[in-house]
């Protein structure tokens, strides 16, 4: 078989899996490097390459569609940099956020069910519906992000990079991204699900009474919880503490402590009902559940106070530590 006829196929199959507007130039570059390597052989050898020869050389090359691949620039969905970010995302998504509240929300049902089998299959095909969406918007948007950072990534400035964080910073911008993925997910979970509802019902008619106070916080409630959010985003971006970064929080928390004070001016939150729930079942459910909620909004309003008297130390100590200027007499 003729050296050229067996080069020829050769490209001709490395051919095939190239783009084709980018054919003509690779093929030309391989062609030459490939005749580069057969002239070096030949000289070596004293003789023109016999057809095993010629094999040889094709095949340390590699096979056509390996050699294609390498002169075709890779194509990713996320930024392998990116990677730690997006598992640790969707770890916190599926785990902390989808999980208690699939648990909330769908497993009460399995045992009001006439049918356990059916509502436990149910609740599995939800719950992987659910799971499967969840890592696909992710997914979405990190691909999102990787692709269009481009735009913006080479504008960054080395003087507006964040100081080198302490040990104690690098727990604290774990919980500023945990705290922002918690505060959307329960922004989406406020928005979507508390919108106009006076009431949760469950087959088998039992049905969770929403108290009027929770109609009133509504709007104040999504307002808070979503600037929550983008505080702790933002925090997690610019983890080196600053003065507005206190006044911020300090503004929140007291936002915070006003709506759990709201709250606990009433003392039901929740009522029971349903045509299979005695009146004492009904309630001691009402007892332990709004017991429940009362303590856990007195345990919200102890550390978001808390919180916010750290705040203002820090603000009171950062004003004292100022320098004072220097006074000169004329």
């Amino acid at each position: 078989m003729p050296a050229t006829d067996l080069l020829d196929r050769y490209l001709n199959a490395v051919k095939f899996w190239l783009p084709k507007a980018q054919q003509q130039d690779i093929l030309a570059e391989l062609a030459e490097d490939l005749r580069s390597q057969i002239e070096e052989r030949e000289a070596a050898l004293g003789h023109p390459l016999e057809e095993a020869d010629l094999v040889a050389v094709l095949k340390q090359r590699g096979d056509p569609m390996r050699v294609a691949s390498g002169y075709i620039p890779e194509h990713r969905l996320i930024d392998p940099s990116m990677l730690p970010v997006y598992r640790l995302v969707l770890k916190i998504v599926l785990l902390w956020v989808l999980a208690p509240l699939f648990a909330i929300v769908f497993i009460a049902p399995l045992f009001d069910s006439a049918r356990p089998g059916t509502a436990l299959l149910q609740f599995f095909t939800q719950a992987w519906r659910a799971g499967f969406m969840v890592v696909g918007m992710v997914t979405v948007a990190f691909a999102l992000l990787d692709r269009y950072r481009a735009k913006w990534i080479d504008k960054w400035d080395p003087r507006k990079l964040p100081r080198v964080p302490g040990a104690q910073h690098t727990t604290a911008r774990s919980n500023d991204l945990a705290g922002f993925i918690f505060g959307i997910a329960a922004f989406v979970f406020w928005a979507g699900v508390m919108w106009q509802r006076s009431e949760f019902a469950f087959s088998g008619g039992l049905r969770i009474i929403m108290a009027p106070v929770w109609s009133a916080i509504y709007w104040p409630v999504l307002g808070l919880t979503l600037a929550w959010a983008l505080a702790d985003f933002f925090n997690f971006l610019r983890p080196a503490r600053t003065r507005v970064r206190s006044w911020v929080r300090l503004g929140l928390d007291t936002a915070t402590v006003l709506m759990a004070g709201v709250l606990l001016t009433v003392s039901i939150w929740v009522d029971f009902a349903g045509p299979n729930l005695s009146a004492a079942d009904a309630a001691k459910a009402m007892r332990w559940v709004n017991g429940t909620i009362q303590v856990t909004l007195i345990t919200i309003a102890a550390i978001t106070l808390f919180d916010a008297v750290h705040q203002l130390r820090l603000l009171l100590r950062a004003k004292s530590s100022r320098p004072s200027p220097i006074l000169t007499v004329s």
